[in-house]
């Protein structure tokens, strides 16, 4: 894939005949118009300017052999390995020869660093890694910088995949930048609105490739909403992922992978609440279905330690009981606690003894829980009188206009 024509390269000797230059430094002139015109007669080359890092000159090519390998530390496959020159050029004569298009990683690392794929994701502006869609025998150039190798790479080459791949890493840049300021202490409101705004972001990443089909850039994209893998918070993401694929790629391995994670996952809108027997605060077990009001009722799940969860119980919970309680709504509170002096204390303290409560009194070993497939706290399900799933998670106004919007109905 060569853009430069042969009169070009002629009016180019002859420029620099007539200025008397020898054809010998002809060489590196023509070479680096090459490289930038994206000729190259290598499968995968470029250029990774070094200046300002602490960084290798190596850089390593790695493929991931599962999904969950994508993008993360320590998991990738290392096959194979080329210098950065002085002058940042590198490149690999051979790629892996296959029959469909799959997606690598180069990475460089600091020096010093013991392992070769090791990959920084903590700080975006900070990534030492570039993910691109790569099938023999084409040609690929990529050129960007040690320093931010995510935010500054060009892709350039014969995969359509890879402008894709741009775009993805421009939106996730947009949308998870960090923060012009940092706030040392946040109170618990703040938390729960910075969860809120990571959900919004987390979705709006996976919106932005709903018009793509293909596997490999759906992998990419649920990878970045939550690099460290942790989706229990997101299975709304993971499911609609999985049933995209299952239409476009069925038999795509990573398909599979992002399926079998989905069942492992949390409750969804839609899904039913498990009918379980709830240990109550009175000393009785009753089934949770016979505790539901007779139109909506919010399963909320917290604890006595649980500072956001107790300020959701002062700040909205109760006010929510107060206003909607005889209108069919209920509210069954299950708390992940050990002492009971202190989960009925927690009770009474936040005015939260007006509706139903139920732990196990076990802390953090709970069967309900266990049940949900879920570790973290706050969390809650709007249920209706047949235990559907209508909506989770909700907090503050939001879940106050929730219900006033629903219970109009």
């Amino acid at each position: 894939m060569c853009n430069i024509s042969i009169l070009a390269l002629h009016s180019l000797v002859l420029h620099f005949k007539n200025d008397d230059m020898p054809l010998k430094l002809l060489i590196p002139v023509f070479l680096m118009m090459n490289l930038s015109s994206g000729c190259s007669r290598y499968p995968v080359s470029g250029n990774i300017k070094m200046d300002k890092t602490d960084k290798h000159p190596m850089l390593y090519l790695i493929e991931p052999l599962s999904f969950n390998a994508l993008v993360s530390s320590f998991e990738g496959k290392v096959i194979d390995s080329a210098i950065i020159d002085q002058s940042g050029n590198f490149h690999f004569e051979k790629m892996p020869v296959s029959g469909e298009k799959k997606m690598y990683l180069l990475t460089v690392q600091k020096k010093g660093e013991k392992y070769a794929n090791r990959l920084e994701d903590e700080e975006l502006e900070k990534s030492n890694y570039i993910p691109f869609v790569y099938q023999s025998p084409a040609k690929i150039i990529i050129q960007s910088s040690a320093i931010n190798m995510l935010n500054d790479v060009v892709i350039q080459g014969d995969i359509e995949e890879n402008t894709a791949v741009t775009q993805l890493i421009k939106k996730r840049s947009e949308l998870f930048a960090p923060p012009k300021s940092h706030q040392t202490e946040q109170d618990e409101s703040q938390l729960l609105e910075n969860e809120k705004e990571l959900w919004k972001n987390q979705k709006s990443l996976m919106g932005s490739v709903s018009e793509n089909d293909d596997v490999l850039i759906h992998a990419l994209a649920l990878r970045w909403v939550s690099p460290k893998g942790d989706y229990e918070r997101i299975p709304e993401l993971v499911k609609s992922t999985c049933q995209k694929l299952q239409k476009s790629s069925p038999n795509h391995p990573w398909t599979g992978q992002i399926c079998k994670m989905s069942a492992s996952l949390p409750l969804t809108p839609g899904d039913t609440f498990p009918d379980e027997p709830m240990p109550m605060s009175n000393g009785d077990t009753v089934n949770i279905y016979t505790m539901f009001g007779s139109k909506l009722t919010l399963i909320d799940l917290w604890a006595s330690w649980c500072a956001p969860c107790r300020h959701e119980n002062k700040s909205t919970l109760v006010p929510l009981w107060d206003r909607f309680h005889d209108q069919g709504f209920q509210i069954i509170g299950y708390a992940l606690d050990s002492s009971e002096k202190g989960w009925k204390n927690a009770i009474t303290k936040d005015g939260a003894d007006r509706w139903l409560h139920a732990s196990h009194l076990q802390g953090d070993v709970s069967p309900l829980f266990e049940k949900l497939k879920m570790t973290t706290i706050p969390a809650n399900y709007l249920v209706d009188q047949n235990g559907v799933v209508l909506a989770k998670n909700l907090h503050g106004e939001e879940m106050t206009q929730w219900v006033a919007d629903y219970l109009k109905k």
